[in-house]
């Protein structure tokens, strides 16, 4: 490793361990993150250039001179997230502002009737007009966006249409689209820690009013194929599933041996709004009678996939945030 690399390795530790301290003083630094106090001393002065860090006013020690305290700025780059999906059986449109914590500055819930391109610019500009450190837009939906054209998509106002380019363009900021049980699934695997980047977990997602769609999350990071469409199987799977009747409870198992039979994942989360875990069981029987038990995974069934979709939406948006320094 040469001079530089070295440097710019220290430089992400020192950012690193400063952001999970949120406030300290130099040797607390150089003691939490193994650096000298003279490569802390250099180093804080490149983030409190540009503004990742700020000096506080000076607090008393127990003893001796005061201590300088510097602080994370966690607005130094804030990220603008947008997601929709089923909620109580009604289209829902959460929008939030984050900064570099995963702290929310602002954020509303609302019920759109219509679904349109020049909805998301009529919600989100305000956001990027009150808060320009937003550098970054992420977006969840319920479809595929392929060569920048919604190529499946719930909501037919956006279908084949260039919804990311034409939102950066109208927003003056990069967006990032992301398909809902994807980030849900994303999300449930972030917050396994370290254990996810061992696993492979698939998400199925069962809404009211639309096709079931799945996630794969594969050693810590979504697998998507070659356009997208790893994980659409609505074409496959109708939405009479979202009843808990006999019938159902067949046609979901079936769809859980298909990723048991391709994918061999750790766990399948089942999201599913009528069912609890009392279901899992069940279906894990109906399973049993194709696939030999140590075969089969850990099958978790979830009533509510908000909390899920939520982290993996701003799990994106920290990555998008820590990836532009």
């Amino acid at each position: 490793m040469d001079k530089k690399d070295l440097r710019y390795r220290n430089l992400e530790l020192l950012r690193k361990t400063l952001k999970q301290m949120r406030s300290a003083t130099k040797p607390q630094l150089a003691d939490i993150s193994g650096l000298s106090v003279v490569t802390v001393h250099t180093l804080l002065q490149k983030l409190l250039q540009s503004g990742e860090a700020f000096a506080d006013i000076e607090k008393p020690s127990s003893g001796g001179r005061p201590a300088q305290q510097y602080s994370f700025n966690a607005e130094k780059r804030l990220a603008l997230t947008a997601y929709m999906h089923e909620k109580n059986g009604r289209d829902t449109l959460f929008v939030s502002v984050e900064n570099l914590l995963g702290e929310i500055l602002a954020g509303v819930e609302m019920h759109p009737e219509q679904i349109t391109l020049d909805l998301f610019r009529e919600v989100l500009y305000p956001y990027i007009a009150h808060y320009p450190q937003i550098v970054v837009v992420i977006v969840g939906l319920p479809g595929v966006e392929v060569n920048g054209r919604l190529a499946a998509i719930d909501y037919p106002a956006l279908q084949d249409k260039e919804f990311s380019n034409w939102l950066a363009e109208a927003l003056g900021r990069p967006v990032y689209f992301e398909n809902d049980i994807n980030a849900a699934t994303a999300g449930y695997g972030y917050a396994l820690g370290e254990k996810n980047i061992m696993e492979t977990i698939v998400g199925i997602y069962f809404p009211q009013h639309y096709p079931p769609g799945a996630g794969i999350f594969q050693q810590g990071h979504l697998y998507k194929g070659r356009d997208g469409m790893a994980g659409e199987i609505g074409w496959r799977f109708n939405r009479r599933l979202y009843m808990a009747k006999p019938e159902n409870m067949q046609e979901i198992a079936r769809a859980v041996l298909l990723f048991v039979q391709t994918w061999n994942p750790h766990r399948v989360v089942l999201y599913h709004e009528h069912f609890c875990q009392a279901q899992a069981e069940e279906i894990a029987v109906i399973c049993r009678e194709e696939v030999p038990q140590e075969f089969l995974p850990e099958i978790i069934v979830k009533s509510d996939i908000y909390g899920d979709y939520a982290n993996g939406i701003r799990c994106l948006a920290a990555e998008h945030l820590d990836g532009g320094k």
